[in-house]
Order: C-alpha cells, then structure tokens, then sequence
C-alpha cells in the first residue's frame, strides 16, 4: 500500500513539475501576433476556398498586413466586410472583374454514347483511369459530380448529367476546375455581363464529334469566317473565344446562333 501511494504521489508530482514548464515555456516563447493580422481575420470568411491564392483566410491576413497584398482578392468576402477591409488597411480598392467557372462539355445524359458499360467506384477521378467509364468522347464531362462535391458555395449541380453553375453563387474559387481530371472546368475573368463560350473540349476531327457527339464542336469555322474582328479562332479541331474582344455582344450572338452544333454558349 506504502509503495503504490509512494508511486501516486510521484506520477502526480511529475505531472505538476512538466505543466509547470510547459507554462513558463509558453509564456517565455509565445510570439505574439500582430493584432491588425488578428482583425483582418476575423473579417474573412473563414472558408479557406483558396480563390484569393493563399493557403488559408489566416495565411491571406498575413499576407495583407505583411506584404501589402490587395484584401480585394477575397472574391468570397461581403461587400461591408470588403470596405471594412480597405478601411483598415488603407489599400487603394481596384475595380476587379469577377472570375467565373466555364463548363467546356454541352453534352447531357442523352448525348453520351458508352462503348463499354462502366460500374466501378462513382466518381470522374476513378473512371478517367478507367478508359473513362466507357465514353466514346475522351474530352467530354463523365457526369460523378466530383466538381459538385468539393464546392464551398453549392454553387455548382448535376443536371441531366453534366454540371450547371449558378453564378449568383460562383466565387471563382477554383476548387471545381482542380476536381474535374479531364479539365473541362475553366477559370475565366469576366470583363463584361456576358460571356461566349465553347462548351466543348473535345479536339477530336469532325467526322468523329459528328458520330459520337451531337452537341461537339466541330470546327467548321464558321464563327471565325464571319467576322473580322476574329471573336474565335479555330485550332486543333476546336474553336476558341477571345474573351477580350466581347463587349459587344449584339455583333457575337448572331455568330452564336449560326453555330450548327449550337456550342456556343451565352452567360449573363
């Protein structure tokens, strides 16, 4: 009985002698963190979403106080929250275009020819590796909704098979793009209210998107030949927008309706 007190007592007084260092260790090392850091932070949304570049809101604050980075890179911040931000850091606010997710893939459910039926593990990550659960298109959207599930914002869902953002919601993140392992999600700086693009991806020739894929791009060029401000130009089998000549969407929608296959696209 003598011993197992004498062991108690040790254990207890070990367990006083090592909380007692911790506690002066804290207090004789502990860096003490720039308020302003503190205040920024506590303004930030706390998503950690990673659209502002920074590995987390914490990491972002420090680099505004720290290294004078623009707050306006917070795409996910609200607008008082913003001005508040400006406020406090006396950082000039710039007149910055939003960055939108572009969904390159027009093809629904029932445009989606199979060679092989595909029931392995349901997410686009597992079926890329397996001959992309069966598609006959290597480039277009396999519908798991990998993008769907990592967004912060339920910004983004499967409808008929293939993604639709709501960009209301859309903060430009990125998350979704970095899910997609086929790259069908773009990233694009909106400089104008309307965006025309190319939902399509696929660079395969034309009389394969024409078998496979009614709703492909097939790079007839007619969007190209039209106008001679060059609005699209047609490379590999695929046609491209120039986002930086569209202010003037009454001259780029009717090449839009032109389109045979109807892949170019109009978001508001």
């Amino acid at each position: 009985m003598g011993l197992f007190l004498a062991s108690l007592l040790s254990m207890a007084g070990l367990a006083v002698f090592f909380a007692a260092v911790l506690a002066v260790a804290d207090k004789k090392l502990r860096v003490e963190e720039d308020p302003m850091i503190t205040r920024v932070n506590s303004l930030l949304p706390g998503v950690n979403c990673g659209a502002c570049g920074a590995l987390s809101c914490h990491d972002f604050a420090e680099r505004v106080i720290k290294e004078g980075e623009d707050p306006g890179k917070c795409r996910v911040i609200g607008e008082e929250a913003r001005e508040e931000l400006y406020r406090l850091t006396g950082a000039e606010e710039a007149d910055e275009a939003p960055v939108v997710a572009l969904v390159n893939c027009a093809a629904e459910r029932e445009h989606k020819p199979a060679s092989a039926d595909y029931n392995g593990i349901q997410t686009c990550s597992a079926a890329n590796l397996v001959f992309g659960a069966g598609m006959e298109c290597q480039y277009g959207c396999m519908g798991f909704g990998d993008c769907v599930k990592v967004c912060p914002f339920d910004a983004i869902h499967m409808e008929k098979g293939l993604p639709r953002v709501d960009y209301d919601k859309c903060t430009g993140c990125g998350k979704c793009a970095e899910a997609c392992p086929r790259g069908i999600i773009a990233m694009q700086k909106a400089e104008y209210d309307q965006l025309f693009h190319v939902a399509c991806s696929s660079k395969d020739p034309l009389l394969r998107v024409r078998k496979i894929c009614p709703v492909g791009c097939i790079a007839c060029g007619v969007c190209e030949k039209l106008s001679e401000e060059k609005y699209f130009t047609v490379k590999d089998n695929l046609s491209y927008p120039d986002y930086s000549k569209q202010g003037d969407p009454e001259k780029i929608r009717p090449l839009a309706a032109k389109c045979p296959t109807k892949v170019i696209k109009e978001i508001q």
